[in-house]
């Protein structure tokens, strides 16, 4: 009796060893909620048991609680990183369930949050944090769990828009001789971009597809004629090519005396893949010196860029576009119970709801029943290093004397049986 006794003390103390060395291996987890072992003593009784003569049984383990005292909060200046102050828990999802079952809720005070490659908020486990989709004011457009999803973030907003307008600055010699590979003025053979010999100049130029996309253009200026004592003017024969084909519309720049473009140089038009596509050169120039391009400019534009990305302190999350945009992307969800200490321990520092905890109850951050939200921070671990290491202590020295009194009891039994008669 006794040594089954002195048994369920050792197993006691060691689970309370385990518990505490539990929470100093996760001193510096994230949003790690501590726990500590609960004992409850052990009464065989009887009919026939004399109460004021009963002796006890032992110990067991009634159970292993959660604490879930606020932790020391930290900045980190990471916008993704969030921090609870007060009662509540950030609700999030796995990705993906098994066999067709939707994946199980989870919820953490673990805030340390990233973007995926696909924009979605996840945590360092892959667990997605849910929220509601909202008005462009921001406000939530539901407040039940059942409606949160996972919060996705686009990478890019607005229209793209393929070019059809472009202007090029471009200074042109005036000297005959300083035409390129150019053999003759004009060339006697046919337009090839592969030979040199048929055109003066070449240059690329900045253009963009239908999706946004930055595809090159090139320009190619053929030297049709020089000045003579008859004709001031001198005169090119503009192609352009876009991937690798020429576009049809050749066009045809003339520089009169002063080097600049008369009314007959343009705009030019090209028929382009996703349609005409205009040239403008009418700050072109004809000038002493090389060849050289001023600047280039066009009307295509790609989807504008995510470039930055801000939570208020309710929980809505706004993304900025191109630097001028903001928009409201989602509002993150907060999970809190009538009985935390009930949840069921999930591992990764999140839990999941049972019977004992009761259902979840939803708001936002700020609202009644729930702290309030702060970004680009972290909540600690909520566990004191200094009263672990006692507790510690306290187990081993428990573990002791059990292990004392298993011993004693050992001896007592060893006495008895070297007992003569």
């Amino acid at each position: 009796m006794s040594l089954n006794t002195a048994l369920s003390g050792l197993s006691a103390a060691q689970t309370d060893i385990a518990a505490t060395s539990h929470n100093i291996a996760n001193v510096g987890t994230t949003g790690f909620r501590g726990s500590r072992a609960e004992f409850a003593d052990i009464f065989n009784q009887s009919p026939e048991t004399v109460t004021r003569t009963t002796t006890g049984s032992g110990v067991q383990v009634a159970r292993v609680a959660q604490d879930f005292k606020q932790g020391s909060i930290v900045g980190t200046g990471n916008r993704l990183d969030m921090a609870i102050e007060g009662p509540g828990f950030f609700a999030v999802q796995p990705q993906a369930g098994t066999q067709g079952i939707p994946p199980e809720r989870l919820f953490t005070r673990a805030g340390a949050f990233s973007m995926s490659a696909d924009g979605r908020i996840v945590n360092a486990s892959g667990h997605q944090l849910l929220g509601w989709p909202v008005a462009e004011d921001g406000s939530a457009l539901t407040q039940t769990l059942g409606q949160t999803v996972p919060l996705q973030i686009p990478l890019s907003y607005g229209e793209a828009r393929s070019t059809g307008n472009v202007s090029v600055a471009v200074s042109l010699p005036s000297d005959p001789a300083m035409t390129g590979d150019q053999v003759n003025v004009p060339p006697a053979a046919e337009f090839d971009p592969e030979d040199r010999t048929s055109w003066a100049h070449r240059t690329p130029i900045p253009l963009s597809d239908a999706e946004g996309r930055a595809v090159e253009g090139e320009l190619y200026f053929i030297r049709m004629s020089d000045p003579t004592p008859g004709a001031a003017e001198t005169s090119f024969q503009v192609r352009m090519m876009l991937g690798g084909a020429e576009l049809t519309g050749a066009a045809g720049l003339v520089l009169d005396e002063n080097g600049e473009p008369t009314a007959a140089s343009g705009p030019f038009q090209f028929d382009g893949p996703d349609g005409p596509i205009t040239v403008d050169l009418s700050r072109a120039r004809l000038a002493d010196g090389p060849f050289a391009v001023g600047n280039v400019q066009h009307d295509g534009r790609p989807r504008a860029s995510l470039t930055t990305l801000d939570i208020d302190r309710e929980g809505t999350i706004w993304a900025s576009y191109g630097g001028d945009t903001r928009v409201a992307q989602g509002k993150l969800t907060l999970v809190n119970f009538a009985n935390a200490g009930g949840l069921r321990i999930m591992g990764s520092a999140s839990f999941a709801a049972t019977a004992d905890s009761g259902a979840p109850v939803v708001g936002v951050p700020g609202s009644a029943g729930f702290g309030s939200l702060r970004s680009g921070a972290l909540e600690k671990a909520n566990v004191d290093l200094t009263e672990q290491l006692v507790n510690l202590i306290t187990a081993q020295r428990n573990y002791q004397a059990s292990a004392k009194a298993m011993e004693t009891s050992s001896s007592m039994m060893q006495t008895i049986m070297n007992l003569r008669t």
